[in-house]
């Protein structure tokens, strides 16, 4: 698959047992399926080895987002966390599946007293 968001391609990477995602061979932005991203949450380390891509380069790929998706090519949906609403990713209301930036995965997985004040700074995503 191609990445939304640069010229690199996503492959398969896998952690333990169970999860398996796919990351740009480029900008290190990360592709999965929601069940994926809650066994990525749940397990120990997988922010280090998955989410290896550089966040400031993932920063400043988070201002495309009139994105395709990489398994269905359906536009994919502006969408930010609940409880962080810093974080801005993209879903796909087609598959279902999501991308996030370099460095977003390992910010979703904590939430810290600084992720409330980077949202309050940064303030909701806009939509389309």
């Amino acid at each position: 698959m191609r990445c939304p968001k640069c010229p690199g391609t996503l492959e398969a990477k896998t952690y333990g047992r169970k999860i398996t995602v796919h990351r740009c061979t480029d900008c290190g932005g990360l592709w999965c399926k929601p069940e994926v991203l809650l066994e990525m949450k749940q397990e120990w380390m997988s922010e280090a080895v998955l989410d290896s891509g550089d966040p400031k380069i993932g920063q400043a790929l988070n201002q495309l987002d009139e994105i395709k998706c990489p398994e269905c090519g359906v536009d994919m949906d502006k969408t930010m966390d609940e409880k962080q609403i810093h974080i801005w990713y993209e879903t796909c209301g087609n598959c279902d599946g999501i991308f996030l930036d370099a460095g977003e995965f390992t910010d979703l997985k904590y939430d810290t007293f600084m992720d409330r004040i980077r949202g309050l700074v940064k303030g909701k995503r806009p939509s389309a």
